[in-house]
């Protein structure tokens, strides 16, 4: 899995695949993004990560950590281009 920081964020990630464990906080929380206000029982829902209804910019996250609010970007073409055109190569080294 490729899990890398986004440079201007300490706390966004651009991946190939959903992480099993948080780079940030090291913990087993990240679930699939919710855009919009959720239902009462979608709120205590352990299995999604509600953003609320204001999203994030310039496009929404693809998946949240529910412990440290870490953002993940799933690693596509239009997702690079939304972040300022990162390239692997441009990636900060581990």
């Amino acid at each position: 899995m490729n899990c890398n920081p986004i440079p201007e964020r300490d706390d966004w990630f651009i991946t190939n695949r959903k992480p099993t464990i948080c780079p940030r906080c090291k913990t087993k929380e990240v679930r699939k993004a919710v855009l919009g206000m959720p239902l009462e029982e979608d709120f205590f829902r352990d299995d999604i990560f509600v953003i609320g209804c204001i999203p994030d910019f310039p496009i929404n996250r693809t998946w949240g950590c529910r412990q440290c609010d870490a953002a993940f970007f799933k690693d596509t073409p239009r997702n690079r281009a939304a972040l300022g055109g990162l390239t692997p190569r441009q990636w900060p080294k581990d």
